[in-house]
């Protein structure tokens, strides 16, 4: 038997007696409503003070694009036993988005912000960069201002960016991203740059790789043209030095390799050439990795805080910790 009070079992005969815990619970009814009082004041403390953000959307979808020159290329680099890897180098899109690289260039960028007069980063936007800004956090009390502070801004920076930015792709490989910011009109701008941004940084790789592809190429030839030169000159060393070739099979038999030598360096070399123009056409073109489905509006709504989830929640779990609050001071 568990006795609560001196007066009301809830156990009895190893079950509980719903009954007595009704009683036991309505005689401290009153802790438990200042319990579940006090946590809801606190959520709605929270919910009133918390800085409301705004949620800007953009969906994009990975054009799938491959280039044709670029795997002949490749294709032509393995008959010359040279490897230059696979096919065109695809990316992740989220993989870019969450990137240090491309969320470095958000965090820099000059803003357009109703808080400021003029352009502005997001490190000053957030007064990352204040030095007598009251933190929150209790760790931050104890740290010293040592080190290189642009090195700490902007790290603080790309944290709090990151947490603002979410990236969900579907089965049909559909990019959704979010973008939560404290002004609508900012969180669109972001929103769109990231598309911008994918869009720049997939186009510089391709330029890199084709340019590389067209040296590769260029210096092929190069060593191809001084083959077909030194076949040529032995082709011709030969022939004036064997006049009567006709009178001869081993001479004719040689003349014949001599000439499938040329022959092959010669169409090696033409189909160097033309692979060396598609690769310079590939050096200069652009092609976007992404389209835009959805471009980023700014809200009219606030997206976060949710206050009266944030409300519902603590009154559940007020309540939730003066029922366990009541039985545990009545149980020792």
């Amino acid at each position: 038997i568990v006795m609560i009070d001196e007066k009301v079992q809830i156990i009895k005969d190893d079950e509980i007696d719903l009954r007595a815990l009704f009683q036991v619970l309505w005689g401290d009814r009153k802790l438990i409503l200042k319990i579940t009082g006090f946590i809801t004041f606190l959520g709605i403390l929270y919910a009133l003070l918390a800085t409301p953000l705004y949620k800007s959307t953009i969906t994009i979808y990975p054009t799938g694009e491959s280039s044709g020159g670029l795997s002949q290329l490749q294709g032509m680099a393995s008959m010359f036993g040279m490897n230059m890897g696979g096919t065109e180098s695809t990316f992740h899109i989220p993989d870019i988005i969450k990137s240090r690289t491309l969320q470095t260039k958000i965090i820099y960028k000059k803003w357009d912000s109703n808080s400021f007069s003029s352009p502005i980063d997001l490190i000053t936007f957030w007064e990352i960069n204040v030095e007598n800004k009251f933190s929150m956090n209790p760790l931050a009390w104890f740290s010293t201002s040592d080190g290189n502070m642009n090195l700490k801004w902007k790290s603080s920076a790309l944290e709090k960016l990151s947490k603002r930015i979410s990236v969900k792709e579907d089965k049909t490989k559909l990019i959704i991203v979010d973008v939560l910011m404290e002004e609508p009109e900012l969180s669109a701008q972001i929103a769109n740059y990231i598309y911008v941004g994918v869009v720049e940084f997939t186009n510089i790789n391709h330029i890199e790789t084709a340019k590389s592809n067209r040296e590769f190429i260029q210096e092929r030839q190069l060593e191809i043209k001084e083959i077909l030169t030194a076949t040529e000159n032995k082709l011709k060393e030969f022939r004036s030095k064997n006049r009567k070739v006709m009178d001869s099979p081993q001479l004719q038999l040689e003349v014949e390799r001599l000439l499938r030598d040329v022959e092959i360096q010669t169409q090696v070399f033409i189909t160097l050439q033309q692979q060396y123009e598609l690769a310079r056409i590939e050096e200069v073109k652009e092609t976007p990795s992404v389209v835009v489905l959805d471009k980023g509006f700014p809200s009219v709504y606030k997206d976060s805080p949710k206050r009266k989830l944030i409300i519902i929640v603590c009154i559940f779990l007020g309540g939730f910790f003066g029922l366990f609050f009541v039985l545990i001071k009545r149980l020792y």
